[in-house]
């Protein structure tokens, strides 16, 4: 839980305030909200540095796709909308932005890890953060892979995307591709195969997000969500389509 503020008049620094209870039951506490809005933009900082700056946004469309795969045809407009559905969530719930470099350099991790060359001028950029591509992808209840961050070819780049795709479905948990339309995931892209295009059949398409631009000062009303809020857990995908 993040630090109350030893100014705010509601919890007068304590970072609870107190919930009436019927008798004879005795009263309940709850976070008080100086400190649900710093857990909450927290856990949106944790989902995708700066994320929590991005200024608010009317009505995503996004916003009630979290149980479903979505294939996000946008540029820097996703950012904000992005940051409209994770203050929205449970401070329980995790979210991951994870590059297509990203995925590459858990791939090469667990490639170096077995002794194996690695022909990838990337390389030089393995860490130890994740050892398998798996380490990367299955935790977060909701993954977004931001794809044209990675240049540098690798002739596996499509397979390691076809496998975390693979793995989180397994898994039953959402994906969302967020695919910058100047540099569209298709044919010829680095990325590309058969196998990722039969994969994102089944995903849910939404292409634009301009009509929702993002509104200039105030800031989003964030939601009370109690004292405690219990884990997403496990989600059964719903089916989707273009």
């Amino acid at each position: 839980m993040s630090a109350p503020n030893p100014d705010c008049k509601l919890c007068e620094g304590s970072g609870s305030v107190e919930t009436e209870g019927a008798p004879p039951h005795p009263p309940t506490f709850r976070r008080c909200e100086c400190v649900l809005r710093k857990d909450i933009l927290e856990n949106v900082e944790r989902a995708f540095h700066g994320l929590s700056t991005e200024s608010p946004v009317p009505p995503s469309p996004l916003l009630a796709l979290t149980n479903k795969n979505v294939l996000v045809k946008a540029g820097s407009e996703f950012r904000p909308h992005l940051r409209h559905v994770l203050v929205r969530q449970p401070t329980a719930f995790s979210a991951l932005v994870a590059s297509d470099a990203e995925l590459m350099t858990a791939w090469l991790a667990s490639v170096a890890l077995a002794g194996k060359d690695i022909l990838d001028p990337d390389a030089y950029s393995i860490s130890i953060e994740y050892f398998t591509l798996t380490d990367l992808v299955t935790p977060p209840d909701l993954l977004v892979i931001h794809m044209g961050v990675k240049v540098a070819r690798n002739v596996a780049a499509s397979e390691v995307l076809a496998e975390a795709l693979n793995i989180r479905n397994h898994e039953g948990k959402p994906t969302w591709i967020w695919d910058d339309p100047a540099a569209p995931l298709g044919v010829g892209h680095l990325f590309w195969s058969d196998t990722v295009g039969r994969l994102l059949r089944s995903f849910e398409t939404v292409k634009d997000l301009t009509a929702s631009s993002p509104r200039k000062g105030g800031r989003a009303k964030l939601p009370d969500l109690g004292a405690s809020v219990p884990s997403p857990g496990r989600k059964t995908l719903r089916g989707g389509g273009k």
